[in-house]
């Protein structure tokens, strides 16, 4: 079973994806992160909702895709609502044109990440580091690019928040949505 959990609609899947690579990259232990959607976690004859229930109850963060659209689709919300009457630790992650300022109720009552900001991707990371790290104790994950200038093996480092940055402009150009950094 999954420590995190990404609540996503299925249209939004690149940047899901992105995350779930993102987070796994950059969170300084491993850490089993579901996608409804991947068929390494998922197989063939598996009862899918069943399966999405299990891992929804199982997870110690859950991660909300948050869009102007998604928010008004019912599985997102549905996933939410899940998550928090069963006290999960919920992450709003806004992108696409959604801001922080603009979440509507009850997504607005949670401290949430803008994943068009670099800072916010590294706060998205070492927040799930923190809720999960009350079962385990890591160092924090590595900071976004503009913080590892000076650190001899920073390239390393850098990669998966240029992947992320890759993922969010493909779905900018698919969608027509202009990206902050683009």
């Amino acid at each position: 079973m999954a420590d995190v959990f990404i609540s996503f609609i299925h249209e939004e899947e690149e940047v899901a994806e992105a995350v779930q690579t993102f987070v796994s990259k950059v969170l300084p232990r491993k850490a089993d992160v579901f996608l409804s959607s991947d068929t390494w976690q998922i197989y063939a004859g598996e009862l899918w909702l069943e399966r999405v229930v299990d891992e929804l109850k199982q997870a110690k963060v859950i991660i909300l895709m948050l869009s102007p659209v998604s928010v008004g689709r019912p599985w997102v919300n549905f996933e939410a609502g899940g998550a928090f009457f069963t006290s999960k630790r919920m992450i709003p992650v806004c992108f696409g044109g959604l801001s922080k300022g603009s979440m509507p109720k009850p997504y607005s009552n949670f401290q949430a990440v803008d994943l068009e900001s670099e800072e916010d991707q590294y706060y998205l990371v070492r927040s799930v580091c923190h809720h999960l790290d009350k079962l385990m104790i890591s160092p924090p994950p590595p900071p976004p690019e503009h913080m590892l200038k000076l650190m001899p093996e920073s390239e390393k480092l850098r990669a998966p928040y240029r992947e992320l940055r890759i993922a969010l402009d493909r779905y900018g150009k698919r969608t027509g949505k202009v990206t902050e950094a683009s």
